[in-house]
């Protein structure tokens, strides 16, 4: 496969998933206010469906761009985390301020702030499957493993991961975090 120079096969796939995250959030955040209100339904819920697509499904979006750019296993993963990175980042600057430097460090450890980052791992193995189908299918070339160890690999840790988050609704995670939090930041001689 032709290897594009950086720009093409690294920075364009994960810009594309990036923009699309930010003007979602821009537009639900600003479409709060428009009048009339069936304006204002239409576009927080076409902004809501963008946000899913570059937060939660992203990866699938920029591994496939970076997979026919001819980007190396390390780019695609760097391309696939970089939206859930964002996201997280933005979300725990919210935190700062609100809670000391150690809650704020914990706060990484929450599922709203891995669940984007396992799940884009998820995505990103199902996308590798279905390049490596259509490359074999485009160049009838054999020797193309459909799946192969790094691929399987980060299927298997994102699949197992959002699993644990997931299981039980998420409430055995959140019990888990809280019952933690509480051991560490609340007990007497914990953290305070």
């Amino acid at each position: 496969m032709e290897k594009k120079p950086v720009f093409q096969r690294v920075v364009f796939p994960a810009a594309v998933v990036l923009a699309l995250m930010i003007v979602s959030v821009n537009l639900y955040n600003a479409s709060r206010w428009w009048e009339p209100p069936i304006l204002q339904a239409f576009f927080i819920h076409l902004s809501a469906l963008g946000m899913f697509a570059s937060i939660w499904l992203g990866a699938m979006i920029a591994n496939t761009l970076a997979f026919f750019r001819g980007a190396t296993f390390g780019e695609r993963l760097l391309v696939c985390l970089v939206t859930p990175m964002v996201w997280d980042a933005k979300v725990l600057f919210d935190f700062i301020g609100i809670f000391s430097g150690a809650e704020v460090l914990y706060a990484c450890f929450h599922a709203v702030i891995m669940g984007p980052i396992f799940v884009a791992l998820l995505c990103m193995g199902i996308s590798e499957i279905w390049c490596r189908i259509i490359y074999r299918r485009r160049t009838g070339d054999r020797f193309v493993k459909i799946m192969d160890f790094k691929s399987g690999l980060v299927l298997i840790v994102g699949l197992v991961m959002a699993f644990l988050l997931l299981y039980n609704g998420g409430h055995s995670f959140y019990y888990l975090y809280m019952d933690v939090y509480s051991r560490i930041f609340l007990s007497p001689g914990g953290m305070q």
